[in-house]
């Protein structure tokens, strides 16, 4: 299961699927899924999507980036201290070993010793050890191939799944939601894909596991910056929205975050109080949800 919040009532994992009490993500440990298939875009509570007079974006109060965190520009060398490093987005090593930033943008680190460069890209390039939400667009005899918002498909072998045989494996149409990991990522190759999770061991036929099919739920997009902030153990948003709510959630560094919840008028609302929270603080985002929860309670 993915990562356990401390002190909070549901639990989110590094880049995305959520296991709620009251909250977000998976499934709970003894409870499937529950969910909607609909796609809630021909609701009437798109017009949840709101009239938040008062609480417009602010773009002078955008979160600062953290202070320790320096800014690197194309080209720029980094220094990681001699500290074995999973390198993010942003960041290449080159063959003499030095390792050196790609692209403009500030240089954070996480608590797993993994950097990347936060920046406001909107391509979304693969990093080893991404989660991501994509959709099957082909099926072969040992391979599907996934759209996951880069240039050219990912790869996942039909045997990346726990448990998985020649005899025994998923057989998935073209269409079907995925969650998977990127398990490879190379300029010269396409990316290749995985189901197999090393946090969770269940069978993929137990449908427990960590990553495979999203059933039900509603897809929607945001940036990447937005989704790498939704990974925080310490999201504003969904600590306000899980005080109030039951949901699940999957969110990929790809941009892609899927919600499930107990009707469509809460998924739209989730939907919109993650879109709208971007550029709020946390004071605002408070009033936000506040507002989108008595405005749903009222029709």
């Amino acid at each position: 299961m993915p990562h356990r919040v401390p002190g909070m009532s549901f639990t989110l994992s590094c880049a995305a699927r959520v296991f709620p009490k009251h909250s977000m993500a998976l499934r709970s440990n003894n409870e499937k899924s529950p969910g909607i298939q609909r796609n809630p875009r021909d609701s009437p509570l798109d017009s949840v999507n709101l009239s938040l007079q008062g609480h417009r974006m602010d773009r002078k109060k955008h979160p600062r980036l953290d202070a320790k965190a320096s800014t690197k520009f194309p080209g720029d060398k980094v220094d990681l201290g001699g500290v074995p490093t999973r390198l993010g987005n942003g960041i290449v090593q080159e063959q003499g070993g030095q390792v050196i930033a790609t692209r403009y943008g500030a240089l954070k680190q996480s608590s797993g010793n993994r950097v990347w460069i936060d920046n406001y890209q909107k391509r979304y390039v693969a990093s080893v050890g991404d989660w991501v939400v994509g959709v099957i667009t082909e099926k072969h005899g040992d391979n599907y191939r996934l759209d996951i918002g880069e240039d050219q498909p990912a790869r996942l072998p039909s045997l990346s799944f726990e448990g998985a045989t020649k005899r025994n494996k998923p057989n998935l149409e073209v269409g079907s939601l995925m969650y998977c990991t990127v398990v490879m990522a190379n300029k010269h190759m396409e990316t290749e894909l995985s189901c197999i999770s090393p946090y969770v061991k269940k069978e993929w036929v137990t449908g427990e596991g960590l990553f495979g099919p999203l059933k039900d739920g509603y897809v929607f997009k945001c940036s990447l910056r937005l989704a790498r902030r939704l990974m925080q153990a310490k999201c504003h948003v969904l600590k306000a929205l899980g005080e109030l709510l039951k949901f699940e959630l999957a969110i990929g560094l790809n941009g892609q975050v899927w919600v499930n919840s107990g009707s469509e008028m809460e998924t739209v609302l989730i939907c919109n109080a993650i879109k709208n929270s971007e550029f709020m603080s946390e004071s605002e985002i408070d009033k936000m949800v506040g507002i989108l929860v008595r405005h749903a309670a009222s029709q």
